[in-house]
């Protein structure tokens, strides 16, 4: 009985501990902060939080029924009964069942359920991404090894934003937003070294990040060279935005980052929530009418979404800058864009392991979806165990080689699994649609089976388009077709770089000379 009762008490205790760690207290926050928060990865948790995948009711109730029941063959690796990806079968492992298929170091497990029956079925999901990665030499290979084995920028690898900025003698101002559901945003405000404009003329302008990202990836370059930096130097009034869910906003009024019911948004609640929450927070504090707003990548995406949806804030932008923007994604050549669409015949199994929580992918799914096929022609682990690479693309040769160690430990930044859905949604959709649940929810959300479409004919904003022909995730032929869209496209820019690609607008060492410069002078050009 003694036995019993003390297993009793140690369950009680055990749950009451866990429902303090899941919702802990969070002060009523003002919208209109002006203090900073602690952000998640500077210093260790004070108490140990149990991570975990969680199937809620409600998250089950998503998924189609062809994938309802989908066992997740990847956590475990013992069950047999479905195929296997790639980095679960080691040379020399005896075969569960079937043949390895291998193409360019893919390797994936035949099968009666394996996703693929011969080697065409994968060279069609990562075909187009291989044939971007031709050019790297065995120079730049070993370069890559050296610039990780040196260190060079240990600072810059170990600091956060207002560390990054004040190294170089900018002022930084931290600000804390609510949004109207209840997550905590932070801004950052760069002050000019020297304030070249009069301050009562000084523009605001806005710097959205891309997939993955964080307000990091507009200042890992330096000064002379980043572009958040360059505007500050011009005399602008310079903001970094931080959507919920990148490593500094990770805080909610009631729910905690370790729970699910935290990542349970997509682009649409960051392109109707969080944006006008921050462009509203800069417009007030700037006492301007108007400002420039600067996005890459899914910055570009919830800026289209937002102005397509709300009309209002069509009026509240001088003019809107578009670096690789991702609307639509018909050719996209990211391997992980192609299977996560629900026509792909990974679809099912990556849908069940990929959760509905943060994006973290295990180690096994980012190999598979193009971390294997990296280390075969890149031969850099550090690299090509990057998630934001395999995603984005693993072309590095345009960036100087001491900074790759920089982007690898800045990057990834935080994302919920439903924005990267929703991207591969859009891979078999004929434009940018809503997130869909399902038709069953589908229905109750949106009173029709799909989800409505944002109409980019309705985004009456001036725009200007910059995009490159080696982008995995914003093809060229896809930025033509939203150019053709657009109602009032100011500027259609391709980079003429060679090798250009999705990342080097932020991180190339051509990106100051060759897209910063033209968009400063636009800039200059639309200021009111």
């Amino acid at each position: 009985m003694r036995a019993i009762y003390l297993l009793l008490c140690v369950t009680l205790l055990r749950g009451t501990a866990g429902s303090i760690f899941r919702r802990p207290y969070l002060p009523d926050l003002d919208g209109l902060i002006v203090t900073p928060l602690d952000y998640y990865d500077q210093a260790p948790s004070k108490h140990p939080i149990n991570y975990r995948r969680d199937s809620s009711s409600e998250e089950t109730k998503e998924r189609d029924d062809k994938s309802r029941d989908v066992p997740s063959s990847y956590r475990s690796g013992k069950d047999w009964n479905a195929p296997l990806l790639s980095a679960v079968i080691n040379q020399g492992d005896q075969m569960p069942y079937g043949d390895v298929i291998a193409w360019q170091g893919v390797q994936i497990a035949a099968g009666p359920k394996s996703p693929v029956t011969n080697k065409k079925d994968i060279e069609r999901i990562f075909i187009d991404a291989y044939q971007t990665m031709q050019h790297v030499t065995e120079e730049d290979k070993t370069r890559y090894h050296e610039a990780f084995n040196k260190l060079t920028r240990k600072e810059d690898v170990n600091s956060n934003a207002t560390e990054l900025i004040r190294r170089h003698n900018y002022k930084v101002e931290e600000h804390i937003v609510k949004t109207d559901d209840g997550y905590i945003l932070t801004l950052f405000r760069i002050q000019p070294r020297k304030v070249t404009l009069d301050i009562k003329n000084r523009p605001a302008v806005f710097l959205m990040h891309g997939l993955l990202g964080s307000a990091d990836d507009w200042l890992l370059m330096g000064p002379e060279n980043s572009l958040a930096y360059l505007l500050a130097d011009a005399g602008y009034n310079v903001w970094l935005g931080n959507i919920r869910g990148s490593k500094y906003s990770r805080h909610h009024v009631s729910k905690h980052v370790s729970h699910p019911d935290f990542w349970r948004f997509s682009i649409d609640e960051i392109a109707l929530h969080d944006l006008p929450t921050m462009i509203d927070y800069v417009l007030k504090s700037s006492k301007q009418e108007k400002l420039f707003y600067v996005g890459h990548s899914q910055g570009t995406t919830a800026f289209f979404a937002l102005t397509s949806s709300r009309p209002e804030y069509r009026e509240k932008i001088a003019m809107m800058f578009a670096m690789a923007p991702m609307v639509y994604m018909n050719h996209v050549r990211s391997p992980l864009m192609r299977m996560i669409s629900p026509s792909s015949r990974f679809y099912d199994n990556l849908h069940t392991e990929l959760g509905h929580g943060e994006f973290k992918p295990s180690k096994e799914v980012v190999h598979t979806i193009g971390g294997n096929m990296c280390k075969k022609e890149i031969q850099c682990e550090f690299v090509c165990s990057n998630v934001n690479f395999v995603v984005s693309g693993f072309d590095t040769s345009d960036m100087e080689y001491d900074l790759v160690p920089v982007i690898v430990r800045h990057l990834p930044a935080g994302a919920s699994t439903r924005q990267i859905k929703q991207y591969g949604q859009a891979v078999d959709s004929e434009g940018l649609r809503k997130y869909d649940y399902g038709t069953d929810i589908n229905n109750m959300i949106y009173g029709q089976h799909q989800p409505p479409r944002y109409n980019m004919t309705e985004v009456k904003v001036p725009v200007a388009l910059y995009y490159s022909e080696e982008d995995w995730l914003a093809h060229p032929k896809d930025v033509e077709r939203l150019h053709a869209e657009l109602p009032d496209v100011r500027d259609l820019f391709k980079v003429p770089t060679e090798h250009f690609s999705h990342m080097d607008f932020q991180f190339s060492k051509h990106a100051p000379q060759v897209v910063y410069k033209r968009l400063i002078e636009s800039i200059k050009s639309h200021s009111y």
